[in-house]
């Protein structure tokens, strides 16, 4: 019996077969500082209905963290991580893109690396980031980027898109966007 292999490698039709990231990508960021315990990042990720952090240190996007590598670390029986494990324990670093890369970039640098993934970089700063998620929805007729579910930053707490307060060390503060105050370690953009 010989074996074949199937390929689809099919180079898209058209430019307009294959967007820019612009269009896909979320542009209302939240991150997390590599200072931060990986309990106050499980919280943010759950709060806020996502599976990706950026790692932000001061204005140089260092990597992500993943929902999954989170729980793994969290869950084992005997912590690997030590006591307290940290965000810059588990930061992996993530293929960083263009906004005017197109969709099979973004897909063929998520191969590669296997993960999920892609950060959007223009001018050196973090500007968005494309999950495997904004991947298929683009794919899918009639369907466009997700509606922006911005979690917004007041002066007395973080709250997800719904309005709720997202659970964190009170009492350790630090200077957000626009003089608001946030939990330490997380970072709205």
């Amino acid at each position: 019996m010989s074996e074949h292999t199937m390929h689809l490698n099919a180079p898209p039709e058209a430019l307009d077969d294959d967007p820019p990231l612009s269009g896909l990508m979320t542009h209302q960021l939240l991150g997390i500082t590599p200072d931060a315990e990986l309990r106050v990042a499980l919280r943010l990720l759950a709060s806020a209905g996502v599976r990706h952090l950026p790692v932000l240190d001061g204005n140089a996007c260092i990597g992500v963290i993943t929902e999954a590598d989170v729980l793994r670390a969290l869950t084992q029986p005997r912590p690997l991580l030590g006591p307290s494990p940290m965000v810059a324990q588990l930061c992996r670093p993530a293929p960083a893109l263009k906004a005017g890369d197109r969709r099979t970039v973004a897909a063929a640098a998520m191969h590669d690396t296997g993960l999920d993934v892609v950060l959007v970089i223009e001018h050196g700063l973090l500007v968005g980031i494309v999950t495997a998620t904004d991947l298929v929805r683009s794919l899918a007729p009639g369907q466009t980027a997700r509606p922006a579910a911005p979690v917004q930053a007041s002066r007395s707490s973080v709250t997800d898109r719904e309005g709720s307060p997202v659970p964190g060390p009170a009492t350790e503060r630090t200077s957000g966007p626009a003089g608001t105050t946030l939990p330490r370690g997380i970072v709205v953009g």
